[in-house]
Parts: structure tokens; C-alpha cells; sequence
């Protein structure tokens, strides 16, 4: 029991309160439901040789109320009181009994049978039918049949055997055997290769998608028991070695795709399996996009370290597979090092890779620092403290630091870890913030994974604005991958202009400076090739006093990502949309030569709008046909400056600073992600 009392003389109000239970797990189940089962408010944590249950005791609020803050208003002299029981027990059948008792339920014995498994591992889940919400769930090793206690009532229960699943109905009625036999179909084996036209090694990705009725298989995830993290629940990709990689998958017919990112070209096969047989897939695919001084970086991505589903190793292979030359790792509040497995794989010749830090502050700010120095000694291998109030104190910790390192501004419009939202940047303009807002970071991310919609389009939008008022932070784009399948590494991406070495011998002090000049562009697939006379690029700035211009554009793309329109922005604004003609299956997609008359100082980028899916490669696809829920072709680039009235410098069309307001009325921030 806890109780919070005010004690002074004036009323709180929209008071939160709750109390934190942290069990370092996140494998649990919750039978809740606000409708079908409001009483049974608890969740049940799997441990690695125990159980914890934690039961809420407290009332439910109504689903329309669910925004209002607990207790919300309380008054001089008011109390509110808390209750919550935390379980342990090292049976999970004693554990769930005790919980049915203390809630007055009387369950029933269930058995549930496991034939033609020959694995070490599967996942039991069972669901209400009705609800859908969770009964139970577990990893188990090498079961034959598992013993349950549940209420009366009508289930599906699934066994993920690992890549096969199956489900069937079960119901649980007193005085019945309340049985289910769970069978692992058969399965047949495939090797697959991936090489190019000459025969060569290519490091790529092969993704399996089961063709109706036959489902798509579910490869083994990383043990949530044993990392005591979050798990990957959908995964269908392997990465094939040289010498190739063997895998076992249910009898039935898929098309199997293999990839390596926006650079290359897509091989597909239709393949039925057949049981006991063995197939050989050797697929071909080229490096089809020239990528001449140019270094493409993906620049916020996470591992079991924070809050993702992926070890570091099985981040590395899929970073490598999309062909991705540059990672960094940004672990929230921790410094991660890739290197040593990097080249424990033998992938360092494909990939370079850095330590980072989100610095993440809820409420305030998620921000990326990069290059940092890994420091095994410190806490958290050297990562700042960041617990403040506001954003300064951390942008400072940071410099202290690392004073050599990028501050790269995450995902500033995504709710409530949205710089921009916890800071109030007006949206119409970005005339007035928050007192404290604080403009000293260097880079920002206006593509946060695929999508250039939703949140990405409001901090697209915002970043024009801080344009206009003179604040130039060169944009990035990012994957903040945190699973692999359905959050793929590397889209988006940021193309650097670069000349130098890769893999190993890249050059990241020289990639850094480009970064920071905005000698880039951000894409989840087209490439542009942007400059005016025919010398200048993103992040240049140059005089022209007649203000004449002549802005020569070409975008590629492999034959897989379309490209529909392509926008020079001025200030902001689109002034000029070309429609693509070119024919879509061609590497060139786009190429024009446009002169321009500029009467003031001005700055221009380019913007790539493609009206096709990126999947199967990505594999967000829109299964209502609204195109918000795929991940479609999009680039934007940093814009180069031109000075038309000669005084050496980039005048805004806006020159007014951002005001900074404590009066501005609260608004509602959106927390919901587009993944």
C-alpha cells in the first residue's frame, strides 16, 4: 500500500502518481481487459528459474477517461492511497492459482500436448477468444505436454515451434479434460546463396513470405528468459555466409526475395517445399545505382543493450545485409561498441561502425551524441548523466564530454520525446517556443524510420521553418531500428558526400565534417544528384548578384523503388513539381537542367516523392490500400544558399528570432509512433 497526502494549503492539480515496479523483464502476460475482463488486472513475469506476479488492486478507469491523470485534483488535507500485491514463486501453476484465489475464481486443469517437435525451444501463447487478450505465455525447452490452469472459457492456443506455428481451439469447461495437441508440421530444408553477376559474394538479406494458406515462417528470436529484454515477434530474414546458409521451414510455397538495400538490385523465387526435401537457391543481385564519393550512414539504431530485440551480432549482419556503410551505435543512456563482433564476423571490410549515446530524458529530450570514447570504467561505459530538467545542462555534459562529437536531435515531433512537442516550437511557423528551448545542437532528424508522413512530415515542415528564420541544422535520416523484419536498418539513411575509405578505413573524423556542413541527404531509396552551375551542392553557400541559376538534378533508384515526382523547394516552399516519365524499370529515373531568377536571397533542396511500396524488401505494407500504413519511396536533401545581394552571407526570408514564451497555452501532443 502506498498513500500520497497533500499537506500544504493549496491544491494539486492533474497530479500523476503511480508506483514504478521494475522486474528487468519485459516477457510477461496480462489477461486484462478493460471490457470482457476488467477484474483480472494483473501481469505475470517469466524468470529464468521464477515468477512474479504483480496484481493492481486499484479501480479501473473507464476508458474514456484513460488520458485523465491519477488521482488528477486533490485537495489541502486530501490523501490518495495505492494498493498493488507483488507474487513470487518458482511453479507457474502455484503462482497462477494463488492469484485466481485472491481474486475469488476458481480456474480449471488444461493439458496441452506437443507432437513432432524435435527442437530446443517453443512459445506457448494462449489467448482469450473473445478479447484476444493473453492467458498465458511461456518459452519452453523440449516439451512434450504442458499443464495450465485457466478460467472456464473459450481459447486459441498457439505453439511457435520455431519457424512453423500452429494454432488450434481449445475449451475450458469444469469437470471436462479441457486437452489440445498442438502438431509441428513437417518441414523441408533450403540453402540459399546470394551472389552477383560474376559470381561473387554478395552479403545480403533472403526474406521468406508464405503464399497462401501457407504461413509466413517465425525463426527463432533472441530468448526474452534469457536477456530479459523485449523479443523479436515477427521474423522471417537470414543473412547467408559465403559459403551459404541452411534453413529448415514447413512444407508449403513461398517467395523468397533476396536484397541488399537501395544500391542493388532484387532477386524473387517461387518455391514449393516439399517435406524430407532439400532445395538450393543461389540468387543473383548487382550493385545497380553508381554511389561515387558518397557513404551512406545510418545514424540511430539500437540492440539488447536499451530497449531493442536484437543482439549486437544479429544488428551488425542485418546493418551489413542492407547495405548500410556506416552505424552508429546509440544505445539509450549507454555506450555501446560493435567493433570487436564486427570483426569477430569477418564483416569489417562492409562496415564501419562508432560508439554512441541517446541521451534520453523523457519529457524533455531524445538526442544522439556521436563519435563518443567507450569507457568500460564509468557507468555505463561512459554515457552523461541524464537526469535534468531541461535541455541545456545535457547539450553541455555532452560537449564536456566529447567535444569532437555530433548532437543529432531525434525525432523532435514524436510525442511526448519530442524535443519540439515538450518545447512548444510553434508549428505554423516556429515563431515562438518554451523558455529554455536551446538551439546549440548540430544535426536534425526530420526522417525517423521509412515513412516521410505523420511526425516526419511535421518536423520536415519545421525544419523549413528554422530555415526561413536563418537556423540551419543539416537534416539526417535514421532507421531507430529497434527489431530487424517490419523495422528494417537503414531506412532511412543519410547519403554523405564523401571521398575516402570505407569499412575499416573510413575516415570519420572527414565523414563527421561533412555531416555537419550538410553535405547530405536523407532517403529510404532514391538517390539525387543535385548542384547549381554545375558546382555547388547541398551545404554550399555562394554569392550571385544577378541572381540567375542554373540547378541541374538527377535521381536513380534500382528498378524496385519507384520515383513520381521530384520538387525544388525555395524557401520553404514547393515551387516547382516535375512529374517522372522516365520509364520506372531504368537506374535513371530523372534528369533535368532548370534556370532560375532569384530576387532575394535564397536557399533550395530538392524533394523525391515515390508512389509505389517499398516492400517486400521493407516489409510494412498497407493492408487497407491507404498508402499512410506502407513505407513509400521519399529523399530530401540539404539545401545549398545563395546570397543575391552580396554581403557574403544567407539573409532569411524571415529574420525574426524564435521567441521564447512561458504564456502559450498548452496544446495535445500525440504519442503515438508510426511503428
Amino acid at each position: 500500500a502506498s498513500t500520497i497526502k497533500n499537506t500544504g494549503k493549496v491544491e494539486f492539480k492533474d497530479l500523476s502518481f503511480d508506483i514504478y515496479f521494475g522486474p528487468h523483464h519485459r516477457y510477461y502476460f496480462s489477461p486484462f481487459d478493460s471490457e470482457e475482463h476488467p477484474d483480472l488486472n494483473f501481469r505475470l513475469y517469466q524468470k529464468k528459474e521464477h515468477y512474479l506476479g504483480w496484481m493492481d488492486l486499484n479501480p479501473v478507469q473507464p476508458e474514456e477517461d484513460e488520458e485523465v491523470p491519477t488521482p488528477g485534483d486533490l485537495a489541502p488535507g486530501e490523501e490518495f492511497r495505492l494498493n498493488y500485491i507483488l507474487l513470487v514463486d518458482t511453479q507457474v501453476n502455484d503462482l497462477l492459482n494463488k492469484i485466481y484465489r485472491l481474486l475469488n475464481i476458481k480456474p480449471e486443469k488444461a493439458s496441452i500436448f506437443f507432437k513432432d517437435f524435435d527442437g530446443d525451444q517453443l512459445e506457448v501463447i494462449v489467448r482469450d477468444a473473445i478479447s484476444s487478450s493473453i492467458f498465458f505465455r511461456s518459452f519452453l525447452k523440449d516439451p512434450f505436454k504442458l499443464e495450465i490452469v485457466l478460467p472456464n472459457g473459450a481459447y486459441f492456443v498457439r505453439a511457435n515451434f520455431f519457424p512453423a506455428a500452429c494454432e488450434e481451439f481449445l475449451v475450458v469447461e469444469e469437470e471436462e479434460e479441457n486437452t489440445c495437441i498442438l502438431k509441428n508440421p513437417s518441414h523441408g530444408k533450403v540453402k540459399v546463396k546470394i551472389r552477383n553477376s560474376k559470381g561473387e559474394f554478395i552479403p545480403g538479406k533472403v526474406t521468406f513470405i508464405g503464399l497462401d494458406p501457407t504461413k509466413t515462417p517465425y525463426f527463432k528470436p533472441e530468448d526474452p528468459i534469457k536477456s530479459g529484454r523485449k523479443w523479436e515477434t515477427f521474423k522471417n530474414s537470414c543473412y547467408p555466409s559465403e559459403e551459404g546458409l541452411e534453413v529448415k521451414v514447413p512444407v508449403g510455397t513461398y517467395l523468397v526475395s533476396a536484397s541488399r538495400g537501395p544500391e542493388y538490385s532484387v532477386d524473387q523465387k517461387a518455391i514449393e517445399i516439399l517435406k524430407g526435401k532439400k532445395v538450393e537457391l543461389v540468387f543473383q543481385i548487382d550493385k545497380v545505382v553508381k554511389t561515387k564519393n558518397l557513404v551512406c550512414i545510418d545514424p540511430h539504431m539500437h540492440t539488447l543493450n536499451s530497449d531493442a530485440r536484437v543482439s549486437i551480432a544479429e544488428r551488425i549482419k542485418s546493418v551489413v545485409a542492407e547495405g548500410v556503410d556506416a552505424a552508429v551505435a546509440s544505445d539509450h543512456n549507454f555506450i555501446s561498441d560493435y567493433h570487436p563482433l564486427l570483426k569477430k564476423l569477418g564483416l569489417e571490410k562492409y562496415l564501419a561502425v562508432v560508439p554512441g549515446n541517446e541521451v534520453t530524458t523523457k519529457g524533455v529530450i531524445h538526442y544522439n551524441s556521436y563519435p563518443l570514447e567507450l569507457k568500460k570504467e564509468e557507468e555505463h561505459n561512459g554515457a552523461i548523466n541524464p537526469l535534468a530538467e531541461e535541455v541545456t545542462p545535457l547539450f553541455e555534459a555532452s560537449r564536456r564530454k566529447d567535444p569532437q562529437a555530433i548532437l543529432q536531435v531525434n525525432h523532435p515531433r514524436d510525442g511526448d520525446i519530442g524535443y519540439f512537442n515538450n518545447y512548444q516550437l510553434d508549428e505554423e511557423s516556429a515563431s515562438f517556443a518554451l523558455p529554455y528551448f536551446d538551439t546549440s545542437f548540430d544535426v536534425l532528424e526530420v526522417m525517423n524510420g521509412p515513412y516521410f508522413y505523420s511526425n516526419n512530415r511535421l518536423s520536415i515542415e519545421d525544419w523549413f521553418h528554422l530555415l526561413n528564420r536563418g537556423y540551419y541544422f543539416p537534416i539526417v535520416g535514421s532507421s531507430d531500428s529497434h527489431s530487424i523484419d517490419k523495422q528494417e536498418p537503414g531506412y532511412s539513411r543519410t547519403y554523405v558526400f564523401y571521398k575516402g575509405g570505407k569499412g575499416d578505413n573510413l575516415d570519420w573524423s572527414a565523414l563527421i565534417q561533412a555531416i555537419k556542413k550538410g553535405r547530405s541527404f536523407a532517403t529510404n531509396g532514391p538517390l539525387v544528384d543535385f548542384k547549381i552551375n554545375n558546382l555547388y551542392t547541398s551545404g554550399d553557400t555562394f554569392t550571385e548578384m544577378r541572381g540567375e541559376v542554373n540547378v541541374s538534378l538527377k535521381v536513380q533508384s534500382a528498378p524496385w523503388i519507384s520515383i513520381d515526382e521530384v520538387c525544388l523547394v525555395l524557401n520553404g516552399e514547393r515551387k516547382i513539381v516535375f512529374p517522372v516519365k522516365f520509364n520506372q524499370e531504368s537506374i535513371l529515373k530523372f534528369s533535368e537542367e532548370v534556370g532560375l531568377r532569384l530576387k532575394k536571397d535564397s536557399y533550395i533542396a530538392v524533394e523525391v516523392i515515390g508512389d509505389k511500396s517499398l516492400y517486400p524488401v521493407l516489409q510494412k505494407i498497407a493492408m487497407n490500400g491507404d498508402f499512410e500504413e506502407a513505407a513509400l519511396p521519399y529523399a530530401l536533401t540539404n539545401p545549398v544558399f545563395v546570397d543575391v545581394d552580396g554581403n557574403g552571407k544567407f539573409d532569411p526570408p524571415w529574420p525574426e528570432q524564435i521567441k521564447l514564451n512561458s504564456d502559450i497555452p498548452e496544446w495535445e501532443i500525440s504519442t503515438q509512433r508510426d511503428y
